[in-house]
């Protein structure tokens, strides 16, 4: 006889070959709240051949992000990578060059990871609510198609602040005196 446990377990892996069948149909993958600790490799076994172009893994228990899924997921235009346990992001996602929208909130980055730096394509980075102090300026004001950075949440130093309002992309900070969202033509 099965244990409670198992049962739930059980149930989880058939909940994510569900969604995995969704998404060879729909080209979205969302496996968010699925209690992953890792991506299962199985999903690249399922998916080959299936261009996916969003992807939603938040609400998870990950604490990295395999080298296999942006080798997989080249064309990934949308991911949610929100509420895991990440506190770095591999290389090898410079590999997603379609990239426009990327959401790293609630994680334990305490910088915008290095590869982020490298997406030609992203027009929207979501980043709140980790432990940001300080940002490399020059190389996020290089990112040419950046549109909006949301950096709520974050213990930015007043510099940081004070800089990341004047670039010509939206920014939302936590400010006592700015409580709107900041727009520099």
């Amino acid at each position: 006889m099965a244990t409670e446990v198992e049962r739930k377990a059980a149930a989880e892996v058939a909940e994510v070959a569900r969604r995995l069948q969704e998404a060879k149909e729909s080209c979205i993958l969302d496996l968010s709240g699925c209690g992953l600790m890792k991506i299962p490799d199985a999903i690249y076994m399922v998916l080959r051949g299936t261009t996916i172009r969003t992807s939603n893994l938040s609400r998870n228990q990950l604490q990295k992000v395999p080298p296999k899924l942006p080798a997989n997921f080249k064309l990934l235009q949308e991911l949610n990578l929100s509420q895991n346990f990440l506190s770095e992001l591999p290389g090898e996602m410079s590999l997603m060059s379609e990239l426009t929208a990327l959401d790293l909130s609630m994680n334990r980055l305490r910088e915008i990871p290095p590869v982020i730096y490298q997406f030609g394509n992203l027009q929207v980075l979501r980043i709140t609510r980790n432990a940001i102090v300080e940002i490399d300026m020059d190389r996020l004001s290089q990112m040419s198609s950046l549109q909006e950075v949301d950096l709520r949440g974050n213990p930015l130093s007043p510099e940081v602040k004070s800089n990341l309002l004047e670039r010509r992309f939206r920014v939302l900070i936590d400010d006592v005196e700015e409580e709107e969202s900041m727009s520099v033509d």
